[in-house]
């Protein structure tokens, strides 16, 4: 399974996450505030092993959405 790619709202600061990398590129320029909210650590976390295994991969999508998500961040 690849990573799908996520569509985000304007107040993000990017449109769209198409891969793993873009997903770790745009947490990295995210504000120190943000970046050590709980969502975004495990976000994190999950994403350094996205290459591990399709099963890392998939929960490193799974993650990254959720946290997208909670701030409001995700296009319906």
């Amino acid at each position: 399974m690849s990573f799908t790619p996520v569509k985000l709202k304007p107040e993000s600061g990017a449109n769209r996450i198409r891969s793993a990398d873009d997903a770790y590129s745009f947490m990295a320029h995210l504000r120190f505030s943000y970046q050590s909210k709980p969502h975004w650590q495990a976000a994190r976390q999950a994403l350094d092993n996205v290459y591990a295994s399709s099963v890392g991969e998939i929960r490193a999508w799974r993650t990254f959405r959720a946290s997208v998500s909670r701030e409001g961040w995700l296009m319906d």
